[in-house]
């Protein structure tokens, strides 16, 4: 069941949604829950580190962990170069997972087809006081780069140029990673 209008453009603006109206008729309209569609977008960026650094910062500084970002310190290496490949890290994680949700073949296609039994998922509203599950949420991979808190979806930040080297040498251009290539398709 869709959320009227007022209502879902309400509860959008509450949740400071960039464009509210736009999300608010895509659930009462659509018919689609696009509201557990955002709050699940929302949590999962929610789980990508800041770019403050913030996240270096650990009480035990014995645990692995923060003693391997230490050494990493240690070594000259950039907190913001860190920082950039964790957080690229995770965000091709949580895409990968939204395209999991979205076909529940992706990524097992072989072992699936080694088995007679149909087993799928996907992510679908819950009603917690009645127990019972409404409408799946489709199609989540589709919006996940529009969610980046920072706007860039999904991109890491934007380094200094670097020095012009001085021989004749160049490195060759590095291969686009699946996120690239998919990002690039849509």
């Amino acid at each position: 069941m869709s959320i009227p209008y007022k209502r879902a453009l309400a509860i959008f603006k509450q949740l400071r949604a960039r464009d509210a109206a736009h999300w608010a008729k895509r659930e009462s309209k659509d018919g689609a829950p696009f509201l557990a569609r955002f709050l699940f977008l929302k949590a999962l960026w929610g789980c990508v580190i800041p770019e403050d650094g913030s996240w270096m910062k650990w009480a035990d500084r014995r645990h692995p962990i923060p003693a391997a970002i230490d050494r990493m310190l240690a070594k000259g290496i950039d907190p913001d170069d860190l920082t950039d490949v964790v957080r690229n890290a995770q965000v091709d994680a949580l895409f990968n997972v939204c395209c999991a949700l979205d076909s529940s073949a992706h990524g097992i296609e072989d072992l699936q087809a080694k088995i007679a039994e149909n087993v799928e998922w996907r992510l679908a509203e819950y009603d917690g006081e009645n127990e019972k599950v409404k409408r799946a949420i489709l199609d989540i991979h589709g919006d996940f780069y529009g969610f980046d808190p920072t706007g860039r979806g999904g991109e890491p930040r934007s380094r200094r140029p670097a020095k012009k080297k001085t021989n004749a040498t160049k490195k060759p251009p590095s291969k686009r990673s699946t996120r690239d290539a998919t990002r690039n398709a849509r």
